[in-house]
């Protein structure tokens, strides 16, 4: 299990070292592909930056996986006459934005900047603050520039897309902590399996290993490969909610304790059997999840594609979801890649 380990740390440390902002797709999308051309047969990338790896092109049935490749980020709204940034964010809570260091990405390369906090003794002065709700309009990015003049020669612009500016760490032997790992825990599930389906073959099946676009503002990318490939069975790779400490009831799954298998109308009873059976065959552990409208993942709009598409979700548990300090076990992502590796076989 170690040299796994290891693998999927590898990996994972590849992928939340590329900023992947909603939107800035196509400047990551050849990063993504760099990581996942080795184990496909075809690699290719569309004009929106889904990045689409076919492995045994011409096998039957034809399958898709999706795991989406964007994360929440920020996006530059206006450079004010002092030099201070106003932004706005994908999926972003103001709590975690509020003093967080960030990274924005320019035509001139990466500029460094802390969003503003307003000292607690202040607080105490302006009444009116200390009551006040945090809300992103009100937030700032200082990136010591004294002029707007100053932060345009910078490259800072409308437009540009902003990420936390947080290194991941390892914790304990087997816990990972970045922002990004929603979803670049799923992605690392997804090229760890199609890794695992080259080097051990035996799949009958044509594979398109897909990190779809624009997850985080519409499910968008998901969409436009479903209805491209026309697959006839689909398996999203994903993360949900994990057990943690401040929750008056806890969610029921842990980290350390296998990938989750989704159950409920929009996941086709077919393929989670499939999952399920190459679960038990190889001994991988698993959680479960049940719900009856389903997760908001890709699997929404991969169901639904041209006449319907039978599609799974497989998910990787997170502690923190949508915040710098996101927190997966390497374990779970490498039992992933086995699980999906395996459900491949059965096809």
């Amino acid at each position: 299990m170690s040299s796994s380990l290891e693998g999927v740390r590898e990996i994972l440390n590849k992928l939340t070292s590329i900023p992947r902002v909603t939107g800035s797709e196509r400047i990551f999308a050849p990063s993504i592909a760099e990581i996942l051309e080795p184990y496909c047969d075809v690699i290719r990338i569309d004009p929106w930056g889904n990045v689409e790896g076919i492995l045994n092109p011409g096998g039957k049935p034809s399958i898709m996986i999706a795991a989406h490749a964007d994360q929440i980020g920020i996006i530059v709204k206006e450079v004010t006459n002092e030099g201070y940034i106003k932004f706005d964010g994908v999926g972003w809570d103001p709590r975690v934005l509020y003093g967080s260091r960030v990274k924005l990405i320019t035509g001139k390369g990466i500029v460094r900047g802390v969003v503003g906090v307003v000292p607690a003794h202040l607080l105490r002065v302006y009444k009116e603050l200390e009551e006040k709700k945090i809300e992103i309009k009100d937030l700032a990015i200082d990136i010591g520039a004294r002029s707007k003049e100053e932060a345009e020669s910078m490259g800072i612009k409308p437009g540009i897309y902003g990420v936390p500016d947080y290194d991941p760490i390892s914790l304990g032997s087997e816990f990972f902590s970045s922002p990004g790992l929603d979803n670049a825990a799923g992605v690392a599930a997804m090229i760890y399996g199609a890794m695992l389906s080259r080097e051990r073959g035996g799949i009958d099946a044509e594979v398109h290993f897909t990190a779809t676009i624009q997850e985080e503002i519409g499910l968008r990318g998901a969409e436009m490969m479903a209805y491209k490939l026309k697959p006839e069975a689909a398996i999203a790779i994903d993360v949900t909610f994990a057990e943690q400490p401040m929750l008056p009831e806890a969610p029921r799954v842990s980290l350390g304790k296998g990938p989750v298998i989704s159950k409920g109308p929009i996941y086709h009873p077919e393929v989670v059997e499939l999952i399920e059976r190459a679960a038990e065959e190889n001994e991988i552990p698993r959680q479960y999840e049940a719900d009856f409208r389903g997760a908001g993942t890709d699997t929404w709009v991969i169901q639904v594609a041209r006449g319907g598409v039978k599609t799974a979700l497989i998910s990787i548990p997170l502690r923190y979801m949508h915040s710098p300090c996101e927190i997966i076990s390497l374990k779970d992502v490498a039992w992933g890649g086995a699980l999906l590796q395996k459900t491949l076989e059965l096809f």
